[in-house]
């Protein structure tokens, strides 16, 4: 039985896309908060999948959302010390990604599979300008879902592939165009480097 209520910001994309982004924002708060309370771990959850609920009702969504989306849960699981749905998540982040370098068709070498092919892979000019924002830079968001991949493999204690996809992430983080962008990704790496140091 469904429940009452006013069901019309369901269909307005304005409305989605306001949700989006104030559920993205407040959980990235929450993430950064020092001290969490067991009530803010569960609200915590509860935005980033809203966040990424209404991301799906956006015309404008697409794989690079959805991949920013996954990679929210990854981290967000992680900080949970929940490893199963933190790699779950990281992967499902890592496929769109790689979905969006197919679209754009650029073949990053730090994320190519090794296989055997003569095929000249499509590139970039280094004196090209941004053409696109961060978060839809393959570069970027392929190092975001290796870097989500390599905290959930180390919170599982598999700390091989842990550092095959810190390794990967960081490749790719040098690769990135915007300079925000890539400094928030090397940061991200940095500290995850640090805490497996101290482990």
């Amino acid at each position: 039985m469904a429940a009452g209520g006013d069901r019309s910001a369901t269909g307005d994309p304005a409305a989605h896309e306001r949700f989006a982004a104030e559920c993205f924002n407040a959980c990235w708060d929450l993430m950064e908060k020092a001290e969490r309370t067991a009530q803010d771990d569960e609200e915590m959850l509860l935005l980033a999948h809203a966040s990424l609920w209404h991301w799906t009702r956006r015309p404008d969504y697409g794989v690079a959302k959805r991949a920013i989306g996954h990679w929210q849960l990854s981290r967000v699981n992680c900080l949970l010390g929940r490893a199963e749905p933190a790699l779950a998540h990281a992967r499902l982040a890592l496929e769109a990604a790689r979905d969006l370098n197919a679209q754009h068709a650029t073949a990053l070498a730090a994320d190519m599979p090794p296989v055997a092919t003569d095929t000249v892979p499509a590139g970039v000019r280094d004196d090209a300008p941004p053409s696109r924002p961060p978060e839809d830079e393959p570069a970027y968001l392929l190092g975001c879902a290796h870097e989500a991949l390599a905290r959930a493999h180390a919170l599982s204690g598999d700390l091989d592939r842990a550092e095959f996809h810190r390794a990967e992430a960081w490749l790719l983080a040098h690769q990135v165009e915007d300079e925000e962008a890539r400094d928030r990704l090397l940061g991200d790496l940095g500290e995850l480097r640090d805490a497996q140091a101290a482990d």
